[in-house]
């Protein structure tokens, strides 16, 4: 019997291997594979605002990144003793104004420094509903917990969306010529917007991303269809029925290296698999000889990788 579609996608004309450079950024997607090529020693750099949701701030993001000269002094706030920024995540927070702008730059330089030589630009949109703080007269990328009567939410359009990123991929290419775009609509349902709300909301996020596909050529990973429509259970999402569960991220990154990598970049990033899965191994009396052999062992391992693929880090 099969209980699902176990739907392949095309292999993509873009190959990424650990001698390129990855920015990963948008909704929960962008971080569950650019954990997964961090553990698999890929040089990825992931959210430099922390999580965003919606294309509209992953978009106001980008083009701070681009320009590296944005003030946000005026889009600081405090709330209880805790620094944080309405265009940015709330784990970029600090516990003063001058950390946290700090911070900020620290990050937005790191961002722009990246981006003028990565490769691939991996974009994630969560949901195409914004809201907009009426007072601040902005797009928020994280209401930080504030009552939602201060701000209005919108459904963008997908016009509104493609003349973002028609825009914003004109400037990354003048910044950055070789860059390549993977674009892709996150699995996770909204589900305090409304199930027909959500739907909505991803159609939106879908057919923005068509046109996108048709006027620049840029690449769609199908992570939305591989979780609804391929897995198509509520057992590969998490309690709250919302997230991907464990067992559905692997699957999606099987999908993702399949469609991007090549078979050198697979059979190196197996190996890579196995020294993190005896890094991971619990040891129960690390002073033990046992326990000093398999760690030498483990190091071997590290040795001969290198040896053979000097950029490796370890």
């Amino acid at each position: 019997m099969q209980f699902h579609l176990n739907y392949k996608p095309k292999t993509s004309a873009i190959k990424i291997d650990h001698q390129q450079k990855l920015m990963l950024v948008g909704s929960c997607f962008s971080e569950n594979i650019g954990i997964a090529l961090q553990k698999h020693h890929f040089n990825c750099l992931i959210n430099p605002n922390g999580i965003l949701f919606n294309p509209q701030s992953i978009h106001q993001s980008l083009v701070h990144c681009l320009e590296n000269s944005s003030d946000i002094s005026s889009h600081i706030h405090e709330r209880e003793g805790l620094h944080f920024s309405f265009l940015h995540h709330s784990s970029i927070s600090e516990n003063s104004e001058q950390k946290l702008k700090a911070l900020i730059t620290k990050k937005q330089q790191e961002a722009h420094d990246h981006l003028k030589t990565t490769d691939v630009l991996v974009l994630t949109f969560g949901t195409a509903y914004t809201y907009f703080h009426k007072t601040q007269n902005i797009t928020v990328a994280n209401c930080h917990k504030h009552p939602g009567n201060i701000f209005e939410k919108k459904l963008m359009s997908v016009e509104e969306i493609v003349n973002d990123y028609s825009n914003l991929i004109d400037k990354l290419k003048a910044l950055n010529p070789k860059l390549k775009f993977i674009f892709t609509v996150s699995p996770v349902k909204y589900l305090k917007d409304g199930v027909e709300e959500n739907n909505l909301s991803k159609a939106t996020l879908l057919l923005a991303t068509s046109e996108l596909k048709k006027k620049f050529g840029v690449d769609y990973f199908p992570a939305y269809e591989l979780v609804t429509d391929d897995l198509r259970d509520y057992r590969f999402f998490k309690e709250d029925l919302a997230h991907p569960n464990d067992f559905a991220i692997k699957y999606v990154w099987e999908k993702f290296s399949d469609t991007y990598f090549t078979e050198e970049t697979k059979k190196l990033n197996s190996e890579l698999h196995s020294i993190n899965a005896s890094e991971d191994h619990k040891i129960l009396f690390p002073e033990s000889e046992e326990a000093k052999k398999f760690k030498e062992t483990v190091e071997h391992k590290k040795r001969e990788l290198k040896a053979k693929f000097s950029f490796l880090k370890f």
